[in-house]
């Protein structure tokens, strides 16, 4: 029995004549009538009225076409989700987040992402993290990443994972290979650290001034990538986001001995508009970040 056959015996209860459906469904008649016979035999019942001189059904045989008929409904329904999620892998996707994360987190979900759809085009809108939540309701966009809750009725925000602050040293420093750094010996390190007052070096501050700790910061530069250059280079430690330091930590180039205090971070999440239709490339996005963060929250 093919799934054809069932389409077969729906035309047959539709039409009421062998030729009427053969010409309906370009089959010949011969063709029609084997369907028919492999339906029977599958079923093991009489699915037509062989005494009538139209096309009539038994009892059985509509029975059996009222089952046929939701079949091919799934059939269908499921061939024309595969055909728009094949021309969606041919569409676009339009991302937004900080510099921070367009730096340090969308590249790599976007190479992730066209290994699996390498048709697909894909936009990436910087924006500063406080205009986000506006941006995915005024602008044609399907994903921002960002540090908060949106705050927002119409926007969704799952966590992704957590992104802790932690320490950074050279290979080479002495507390490269210590299990533990208790926080008020950082007080007598040379800092390396960010020249804005970002979040992450406010809460740094405050945790330190509530322990009475004095960062001795040398060296003040305006990016991250420019930090751990020199940090690398020996001229300094230095406490950043995690997210950030995967290279060098993973080279061997910096080494981040765990801080004996409670840690400082932020949750990473993607939010969306909840009214906003999905395309099937943007649903495919989402399954990819369900994947490769399983422990989501919303």
């Amino acid at each position: 029995m093919h799934l054809s056959d069932l389409e077969v015996l729906v035309c047959l209860a539709e039409e009421g004549s062998f030729s009427r459906v053969a010409g309906k469904l370009h089959r010949s008649q011969p063709a029609v009538s084997q369907a028919l016979r492999r339906l029977e035999e599958a079923f093991q019942v009489q699915l037509l009225d062989r005494t009538s001189r139209r096309a009539v059904l038994t009892g059985a045989g509509r029975s059996v076409v009222d089952y046929a008929g939701r079949i091919l409904k799934i059939w269908d329904g499921a061939l024309k989700v595969m055909e728009e999620r094949r021309m969606g892998s041919k569409g676009v996707l339009r991302l937004t987040g900080n510099g921070f994360l367009c730096d340090y987190l969308v590249p790599e979900l976007i190479e992730a992402f066209r290994r699996e759809y390498p048709a697909a085009m894909i936009e990436v809108v910087h924006c500063p993290a406080s205009g986000i939540p506006s941006l995915l309701l005024d602008q044609d966009l399907d994903f921002g990443f960002l540090s908060y809750a949106p705050g927002h009725r119409d926007l969704e925000s799952r966590i992704l994972f957590r992104d802790d602050l932690v320490l950074a040293v050279p290979a080479s420093h002495p507390l490269a290979t210590s299990s533990s750094v208790p926080l008020r010996q950082l007080g007598g390190l040379t800092f390396v650290a960010h020249a804005a007052r970002t979040p992450s070096r406010k809460r740094l501050d405050y945790l330190f001034g509530q322990e009475g700790i004095k960062l001795q910061v040398a060296l003040e530069l305006p990016g991250l990538e420019a930090i751990k250059r020199f940090v690398t280079s020996g001229a300094g430690v230095t406490i950043l986001p995690r997210l950030c330091l995967g290279r060098e930590l993973g080279e061997g180039l910096l080494v981040s001995p765990p801080i004996k205090a409670t840690p400082i971070g932020r949750d990473i999440r993607v939010a969306f508009r909840r009214s906003r239709a999905r395309s099937p490339l943007a649903d495919a996005f989402l399954d990819l970040l369900a994947r490769r963060y399983p422990c989501q929250a919303d």
